[in-house]
């Protein structure tokens, strides 16, 4: 995609991180965004800020996890817009909380949580809204946020949101595989950050009251999930994670990694020598 005025964009977990930074970068780009995100407050902010710049923006509350919510959010899409040119998976939540544990301890209700953000909120994505792109005679974008915790071996205390995040690119392959064959003016991206400056350790926020978890840290993770805020704190800005999306997307790349500092090449590396030498 070379042209991006007018084009229409839809993004979920619009309202901080991320996703306002890429809200942001398809507005400076003449796009019409949708902007949608559980934090209504923040969303309104974002969406005021944005049209007090001239950007054609329309705001949508929505819980990916839950179906319905996805489905309002195409069914307002195109009755606003007519229309869908990208789609930005973004939504989800982090771990170095309040209850990072070891892989056993955790409560399902922090399995239930993570999954339904992570993984359902996209399968809920690509549910409603490729048979919409199918159906449109142009060039039109998947984009799924993985993490390179999807890439790497996962580092303990972060066990649940690193297989949300390998399934998400496993679901980003299959469905790029797919649509090359059944539906070609559909492409898929898989965007892979690295350590990015935003709230992910802060994900608590957003917690149903139904899947409260009232575990505590392992304290022997304690530690690492400190080295980890620490990490996130010193990441690169958002601004650089948007950039590497644009570009991907007039160059139709399919892994975008956002890392400096070769941490995710020698970590995927090391995974697949790990691989190769057992086979």
């Amino acid at each position: 995609m070379n042209d991006f005025k007018d084009k229409i964009g839809v993004i979920t977990g619009a309202a901080s991180g991320i996703g306002r930074a890429i809200a942001e970068k398809f507005a400076q780009e003449g796009m019409k965004v949708v902007i949608s995100d559980i934090e209504e407050p923040q969303l309104s902010q974002l969406e005021e800020e944005l049209k007090s710049k001239g950007a054609e923006i329309l705001a949508v509350k929505a819980d990916v996890s839950k179906i319905e919510d996805v489905k309002a959010l195409a069914k307002k899409t195109i009755e606003h817009y007519g229309a869908v040119h990208i789609l930005v998976n973004n939504a989800g939540v982090g771990f170095a909380g309040k209850s990072s544990t070891i892989i056993w301890e955790s409560s399902l209700a922090q399995w239930k949580w993570i999954l339904d953000v992570n993984l359902w909120g996209v399968i809920h994505g690509i549910h409603v809204f490729v048979p919409i792109m199918l159906k449109q005679d142009f060039e039109s974008f998947v984009v799924n946020t993985c993490s390179m915790a999807g890439l790497i071996s996962p580092v303990q205390g972060t066990s649940i949101y690193a297989i949300t995040k390998h399934a998400v690119v496993a679901l980003s392959e299959s469905l790029k595989l797919e649509l090359e064959r059944y539906g070609k003016n559909v492409k898929v991206l898989a965007i892979c950050p690295g350590f990015v400056k935003t709230k992910l350790t802060e994900s608590e926020r957003n917690r149903p009251p139904e899947l409260h978890d009232d575990k505590i840290t392992n304290p022997e993770l304690v530690p690492i999930m400190e080295a980890y805020h620490q990490s996130i704190e010193n990441g690169i800005p958002l601004e650089e994670v948007a950039e590497a999306l644009f570009q991907a997307l007039t160059g139709e790349q399919f892994y975008i990694p956002t890392d400096h500092h070769r941490f995710i090449r020698s970590n995927v590396k090391r995974r697949m020598e790990g691989i190769m030498k057992d086979l």
